[in-house]
């Protein structure tokens, strides 16, 4: 049976929407998906203009939207959600972005990190590798966001 998968787009500043970011999270996605026989969900959720650095995304925007869909059973157990990398799913601190991360695996949504091609499953959330990796990648995105705050 094939899984659902949903794609979440971030990018922060409007400015940005000039840019080439949309185009390309979509894009990826779409390959993803075909490489993986994945069915992408009509349903998009999209935080354009939306900072990841202040938790706007995960507290008002489309991905809090995304984690209650998952809590009220509107988005089933098994589905996938894509993100491009972490740095589009939080700026935030690496051990709250990461708790996220865990909150929406262990509620039955794995999620793909496009940058690397990586599934994050409840299998992988304690592998060793894998949490260092995922932590030093969230770290990178706080520190640079933290840097760009303070020009």
């Amino acid at each position: 049976m094939k899984r659902t998968a949903y794609s979440y787009i971030r990018f922060s500043t409007p400015e940005q929407a000039k840019g080439d970011s949309y185009r390309r999270q979509v894009s990826r996605t779409q390959e993803f998906c075909q490489k993986h026989d994945l069915i992408i969900s009509g349903t998009r959720f999209e935080d354009l203009g939306v900072s990841g650095w202040t938790g706007k995304n995960m507290e008002r925007g489309a991905l809090g939207d995304f984690l209650e869909a998952v809590k009220a059973g509107k988005i089933p157990k098994g589905s996938i959600l894509i993100v491009e990398n972490f740095d589009r799913f939080s700026r935030l601190k690496p051990r709250v972005a990461y708790n996220k991360l865990a909150e929406i695996i262990e509620l039955g949504v794995d999620v793909v990190t496009l940058e690397d091609g990586k599934f994050h499953t409840p299998q992988t959330l304690d592998d060793f590798a894998t949490l260092i990796t995922s932590l030093a990648i969230m770290q990178r995105a706080n520190e640079e966001s933290t840097r760009k705050s303070s020009l």
